[in-house]
């Protein structure tokens, strides 16, 4: 409803135009009367029969028009009793018929303006409610439709690239990534295509920097792809992700492609594997939100390929926090997402204790480390996409924990030292000192 288009109240099924309402209570009123004049001509009010049958009029216009024309058709009638016993100079004015007459046609028009004013009230109700259905059906279609927008939007999406990450690693870990073949190519691309929902796309093996044009695992109609491809150039040439939405202003003349991006599988150590060419995928999902996200995730899958190839010295769990840890400080310097490095240096006594709480409390994409230096053994975990305030609010948890188990204070007994990652070089010299602190 808008103040330009007001809503139009229908007509009462009472409502009739002003002449034929008062021509029905002349009408009626002279017809109730003459009938009296015509069959009863010596009594024609019926002032001596048992019932005043000229109330009729009165009645039926008070029941059809209310109380005033009921009002109006009565003082007819008593003017014609009026005048009638002026005639008849033996008779005097029937008062008490007169007010019986009166009555009659008073209450039977106020009983039909109440009960009117009760059937508009019931009738503006109904009229309200119904335009409230209408505004209301209209935003729930309205809704409905930003719901489905939303939903194609963030289709396959966890709503959070903590999440994400979190299935990937689930879902990869669960096979052994000691060699990149076409098995884990398949298991990548279905992880990518479920965040991206792409309908043609493929993964192709890089090697000595050229493009193999069979690929290791293709989804729809993707059969082969030329390596030189302008997209794919661009992307062996800046080692990122690029699509025609970069590419089209700045190549325009050149971009003769069947591509719409190439998201290349980069680890942390600047390896490229492979690279992730996307044929077809629905618009609603081609923007940079999402591209941005299989940037992050393809990056995480070349550090799975890479991860159990490269030797790195310590234990497996060392081994997993320092790769992490590199990935995290790339994810920095490329997308600005936090992350943080704590370490908790305590005594060897203390050191099982504070392993198990801090293992208890661990989420879904943080790795948890021992290291041991003589008598100064430390735990240190990598939290990524935590910042300073999620590092203060895991130390509380933590401190909080501690002390409602053991009944210890934190601070007694262990030695923090933290670095909110920026860099991969201020990252891998921090794990260095640790590692020369043994």
């Amino acid at each position: 409803m808008t103040l330009d288009n007001p809503p139009v109240t229908p007509a009462s099924p009472t409502d009739a135009p002003a002449w034929l309402k008062w021509a029905e209570v002349l009408l009626v009123t002279v017809a109730s009367v003459g009938a009296g004049f015509w069959l009863r001509p010596e009594d024609p009010l019926h002032l001596g029969n048992t019932f005043a049958w000229p109330a009729i009029a009165p009645l039926l216009v008070g029941l059809r028009y209310g109380f005033f024309a009921a009002l109006c058709s009565a003082l007819l009638v008593l003017l014609v009793a009026g005048w009638q016993t002026q005639l008849e100079l033996s008779q005097s004015y029937p008062w008490g018929w007169g007010a019986g007459i009166l009555a009659c046609g008073l209450i039977a028009g106020e009983f039909r303006d109440y009960w009117n004013r009760q059937l508009e009230r019931s009738r503006a109700v109904n009229e309200y409610s119904l335009q409230r259905l209408e505004e209301f059906t209209r935003s729930f279609y309205l809704m409905k439709v930003s719901h489905d927008r939303l939903e194609q939007q963030l289709a396959g999406s966890s709503g959070s690239l903590r999440e994400a990450l979190r299935r990937l690693y689930a879902e990869l870990s669960q096979t052994a990534v000691d060699d990149f073949d076409d098995e884990h190519a398949t298991l990548m691309l279905g992880v990518l295509t479920r965040y991206g929902q792409f309908q043609s796309a493929a993964i192709l093996a890089v090697e000595q920097g050229q493009v193999a044009e069979q690929p290791l695992a293709a989804l729809g109609d993707f059969e082969s792809v030329s390596g030189d491809d302008p997209l794919i150039r661009y992307a062996l040439e800046r080692r990122t992700l690029v699509s025609v939405q970069t590419e089209y202003r700045k190549h325009l003349s050149k971009l003769d492609t069947e591509l719409l991006a190439v998201i290349p599988l980069i680890d942390s150590a600047g390896t490229l594997s492979a690279v992730c060419a996307v044929k077809a995928m629905p618009f609603f999902n081609f923007q940079n939100r999402t591209l941005r996200l299989l940037a992050i995730m393809a990056g995480h899958m070349a550090d799975m390929i890479s991860q159990r190839q490269a030797d790195v010295v310590g234990s497996s769990e060392w081994q997993a926090l320092c790769f992490q840890s590199r990935r995290a400080a790339l994810d920095a310097e490329r997308f600005d997402l936090p992350a943080t490095l704590l370490r908790l240096e305590v005594a060897e006594p203390d050191l099982a204790l504070l392993e198990e709480r801090m293992t208890a409390m661990l989420r879904g994409l943080d790795v948890i480390a021992v290291t041991r230096s003589g008598s100064s053994p430390a735990v240190v975990l990598l939290m990524p996409l935590t910042d300073e305030l999620g590092l203060a609010g895991y130390l509380q948890r933590l401190e909080l924990d501690i002390r409602e188990s053991t009944g210890r204070v934190l601070w007694e007994f262990a030695r923090k030292d933290a670095l909110l990652i920026h860099q991969q070089q201020e990252a891998l010299n921090w794990l260095l000192q640790v590692r020369t602190d043994e």
